[in-house]
């Protein structure tokens, strides 16, 4: 019972200080330096242990490619790729519905802070042909947004989840993708309910063209995929030669080339980055995780409640995507199982995190969403909440038939 004290303060020092607006990197320090004191680690082995995870080679290769998928979203942002995608899928596809879908689905390939505003204004031009509400217009654009990060693999929040858990990040999203499924069906028969079919407002044949514009606009992201699955090649290479490549068919002069470069870099989220490895590491070392095996069983209800509660309350209350892996995972490790984990609790872990993502208020994508459409929350949780239990639901039932095939 006292260490479960320890661990629930370890976690209510995180959300108090999140809550205070204090910087994730900057929390995560300093609720190291309290699992230390609390589990009786010593000042040199607390610097010794840091050291090492700060240079240990998932960590050096986890900021990589961070950076590097932060590149390549300010490059393909900087040269209105997205803009071209659209165009030609506007002449692309059969129903016109699907317009305030795939724009925001494809950006959703493009993990950046906020991205949802990059088709607000796509669905605010395609939303007048039906006259939809704020609500509605806030929630298309939200939850397509939002359908792949359960199983693309350029976000942080699966890239995370696999460094701790220590597994190939492909595997994680391999098992994911019928979440990603999921999440688009349901939106899809939601938005289909509600908007009545129209038909287009102009005849232009669909030309191969057209199809080319919508790959193309994507392709270092696509190229990555392509090498991780198809080449079996290592995350940071696959992104490393998308990147070069960038540079190399782009025309650019040497101002605009270190411009899109250096506008891809965040110290911010490298630091954040190393601060989630130390605090996994100290978690480790402190012994403080072994003690949350034995004070819960590894199987059972316990088990499977601190699954769902730990990363749904974090996500919740933080609103910040990388915060509930980077907060629950560590702690859920011993459950989950580590290089060779359970992939469905792992996976109902991460389901139960995204699910509190998307009802958080403080959810940046949501709050900007909602402003831009001028739509009220109360409004909008009214569409969001089906799709989200459907989702969970879905998590759940397939924990609940693998448990019962074991």
């Amino acid at each position: 019972m006292i260490v479960l004290a320890k661990i629930a303060l370890i976690v209510f020092a995180l959300l108090f200080l999140i809550r205070l607006k204090w910087d994730l990197g900057l929390v995560l320090f300093l609720d190291t330096l309290l699992t230390a004191a609390l589990f009786g680690m010593n000042a040199g082995a607390l610097l010794r242990n840091a050291f090492q995870a700060l240079i240990a080679g998932e960590t050096l290769e986890l900021i990589g490619i961070v950076i590097l998928v932060l590149y390549l979203g300010n490059f393909l942002q900087h040269g209105g790729h997205f803009r071209t995608m659209v165009d030609a899928l506007k002449n692309l596809v059969h129903d016109p519905r699907l317009i305030l879908a795939i724009p925001s689905a494809f950006i959703g390939l493009l993990p950046m802070m906020a991205g949802a505003m990059m088709g607000a204004p796509i669905v605010e031009e395609a939303g007048k042909k039906w006259d939809l509400t704020p609500a509605w217009k806030t929630f298309t654009n939200y939850w397509f947004r939002h359908i792949w990060e359960y199983s693309w693999p350029l976000y942080i929040n699966l890239i995370l989840a696999a460094a701790i858990c220590r597994v190939p990040i492909k595997r994680v999203c391999l098992y994911q993708f019928p979440f990603t499924i999921v999440a688009a069906g349901a939106g899809l028969i939601i938005l289909f309910r509600h908007v009545p079919f129209l038909p287009k407002d102009t005849d232009n044949p669909r030309t191969f063209k057209d199809v080319f514009k919508v790959f193309f606009s994507i392709w270092p992201l696509l190229l990555t995929i392509v090498l991780i699955f198809v080449f079996k090649l290592g995350m940071l290479l696959s992104l490393g030669v998308a990147s070069v490549l960038t540079q190399v068919f782009a025309r650019l002069d040497i101002r605009t080339r270190i411009k899109v470069i250096a506008g891809g870099f965040s110290l911010r989220i490298a630091l954040l980055t190393a601060a989630v490895m130390v605090f996994k590491r100290i978690l480790e070392a402190s012994g403080a995780l072994d003690s949350v095996a034995r004070a819960v069983p590894q199987h059972g209800f316990s088990a499977y409640a601190l699954l769902f509660a730990a990363p749904f309350l974090i996500g919740l209350l933080t609103g910040i995507n990388q915060a509930f892996v980077a907060i629950a995972f560590p702690l859920l490790v011993p459950i989950i199982g580590a290089e060779s984990p359970d992939m469905f609790l792992l996976a109902f872990a991460y389901v139960s995190g995204f699910v509190g993502i998307l009802l958080s208020p403080a959810h940046l994508c949501l709050a900007l969403t909602a402003d831009y459409f001028k739509a009220e929350l109360k409004d909008v949780y009214r569409i969001l909440i089906l799709p989200v239990a459907v989702v969970f639901l879905s998590a759940l039932g397939a924990l609940i038939i693998s448990r019962l095939l074991m």
